[in-house]
C-alpha cells in the first residue's frame, strides 16, 4: 500500500508558527529587515493598504535590488523592491508538486492561497524539511539515518 503524498497544507501546518509574516507596502526596506531579523525568516508578505497580497520581499531581493544596486534601506520603498509577480499553491498542492514549481520558475518561497485567504508562505527548506521528516521513501530513510548517525558520532 502506497503512502498518501504529503501536501503543503501539511508543511504549513507544521512549521513553528503559522502566522502570516507581512509588513505593509508603505514600510521600507529597514523596516522589512528588522521584521525578517527578529522573526528568523527569510520572506515577508507585503500587504496593500486593503489588506490583499502586494508582493513578496526576500534575501534574494534584498541582496539583487538593494544592496547590489546601491539603494539606502532607510530611504527605499519596499514597494520599489518587492517581488510582485508571486507564484501560488493551493493547500492541497503536494510538496512534491510545489518543488517541482520551485524548481521551474527558480524561486525560493510560494504563497499557500485558498480562495480568497492566505493560507501561508512556504519556502524550498520547508518543503525538504517536510520530506526529510515525514517522508515515507528511501531517501528520506536515507538522510534520517545520515543524521542519526552524525549526532551519535558527534557524541
Amino acid at each position: 500500500m502506497q503512502a498518501q503524498a504529503q501536501t503543503v497544507e501539511e508543511v504549513v501546518r507544521g512549521k513553528a508558527s503559522d502566522e502570516l509574516i507581512s509588513v505593509p507596502a508603505a514600510a521600507t526596506v529597514h523596516d522589512a529587515v528588522e521584521v525578517m531579523a527578529a522573526r528568523h525568516v527569510g520572506a515577508v508578505v507585503i500587504k496593500t493598504e486593503d489588506g490583499l497580497v502586494g508582493g513578496i520581499f526576500t534575501e534574494r531581493d534584498l541582496l539583487v535590488r538593494v544592496v547590489h544596486a546601491g539603494r539606502d534601506p532607510k530611504k527605499t520603498p519596499i514597494s520599489l523592491v518587492m517581488t510582485r509577480d508571486v507564484r501560488f499553491v493551493t493547500p492541497g498542492t503536494t510538496v512534491e508538486a510545489a518543488l517541482s514549481l520551485i524548481h521551474v520558475n527558480r524561486h525560493r518561497h510560494l504563497l499557500v492561497i485558498d480562495g480568497p485567504r492566505v493560507f501561508g508562505l512556504v519556502s524550498i527548506g520547508d518543503l525538504v524539511r517536510q520530506l526529510i521528516e515525514k517522508g515515507e521513501g528511501r531517501f528520506e530513510a536515507a538522510v534520517r539515518n545520515a543524521g542519526a548517525a552524525s549526532a551519535s558520532s558527534a557524541q
